[in-house]
């Protein structure tokens, strides 16, 4: 909070404004831990107002470091702060464009976006933040284990689809993302969309937990019956493609440099090496070529290395874990094994 008014001096803005209505604004629960609908004002000085439906007001006094709004046009509520308005910043990844025509009607000023701030503030987690995404990959590797043992009771991808969901919901968790379990053929498939019957071959199964607002992102491939020696081959090649490209990250280095090393040993891939993980399963920074140039690893910064092959309408790998980026290297979060399974 204290980064944002920082900025919000340097930049000459009054305030800041974050919407939520039906889905959870992950700036606004960033600085509250609030899921419920309403509007975050933080003012340059002073301190953030809250102010919520009068549905959702039970929910938002459980919120420490406040204060409280309700019943009132966001308008009226500046106002009743003595919030002056010639200037705000508004979060605009997470708000539609019905509510900022809205907005732009109601309050007669400038607005400033502030959301590339907010995506870089959110890139380097707090030790709370490591500790619950620490926590969701061990939940992850956890129902990983279950999974293989129960295997066997699979007819389909769906049925082993909702056995992770199951698991994750009774871990008390939510889902980070919608599972992916893709055998056979629908392995060459990056984001299959599970409803076949379980194939022979390789199986890419893609789940994470959300453990107190922070997600988990792991994939591993296993094999449905016996794979030939070439087969092994292609996958603990991409297995050591994977850690190594593990092996160049570290606080400070560019992260233009890791992506050139690691594609030199796993080859042009169809998607990016991997992307940033927090409150969002995919958050800054994305590695991809397409979206960095002088950007570099920071110490705090979580993210995903998932290498992947894909031979259309025959056979997909892809090998992912979540990564913490430290000051002499990295630690990898999720220990589930990446030796290859049969199932």
């Amino acid at each position: 909070m204290k980064l944002l008014r920082k900025e919000l001096v340097k930049n000459g803005l009054d305030c800041a404004l974050f919407f939520t209505n039906e889905n959870v604004n992950p700036n606004l629960f960033y600085f509250t831990g609030y899921v419920g609908a309403g509007t975050l004002i933080v003012p340059a000085k002073g301190k953030p107002i809250l102010h919520v439906p009068l549905r959702d007001l039970s929910m938002a006094k459980k919120i420490k470091g406040v204060k409280l709004s309700h019943g009132k046009k966001l308008s009226e509520v500046l106002n009743s702060f003595k919030i002056s308005s010639n200037k705000i910043g508004i979060d605009f990844t997470n708000i539609s464009a019905y509510d900022f025509n809205d907005l732009k009607e109601k309050l007669s000023c400038e607005f400033f976006d502030i959301s590339d701030f907010m995506n870089n503030l959110r890139a380097v987690k707090t030790k709370d933040e490591i500790n619950k995404i620490n926590m969701a990959c061990s939940i992850t590797d956890s129902i990983f284990r279950k999974f293989v043992s129960n295997f066997g009771n699979f007819k389909t991808e769906s049925e082993a689809v909702a056995f992770l969901t199951y698991e994750v919901r009774k871990s008390g968790c939510g889902l980070a993302f919608e599972p992916i379990v893709a055998s056979g053929k629908n392995a060459s498939i990056p984001h299959h969309i599970s409803n076949d019957k379980i194939n022979g071959g390789f199986c890419v199964v893609d789940f994470g937990v959300k453990f107190e607002g922070y997600c988990s992102d792991v994939t591993r491939t296993f094999y449905v019956g016996k794979p030939s020696a070439d087969e092994e081959k292609i996958y603990y090649d991409l297995l050591g493609a994977q850690e190594k490209s593990i092996s160049f990250i570290k606080s400070g280095i560019l992260i233009g440099d890791v992506l050139t090393k690691s594609e030199k040993i796993t080859g042009a891939m169809i998607h990016a090496l991997g992307h940033g993980l927090g409150i969002e399963v995919h958050e800054i920074p994305y590695l991809s070529k397409h979206n960095l140039t002088d950007a570099l690893f920071r110490e705090g910064m979580v993210i995903t290395i998932e290498p992947g092959i894909y031979v259309e309408n025959k056979y997909g790998i892809r090998i992912e874990d979540d990564v913490l980026v430290t000051k002499s290297g990295c630690d990898v979060l999720s220990k589930f094994t990446k030796k290859l399974i049969c199932l």
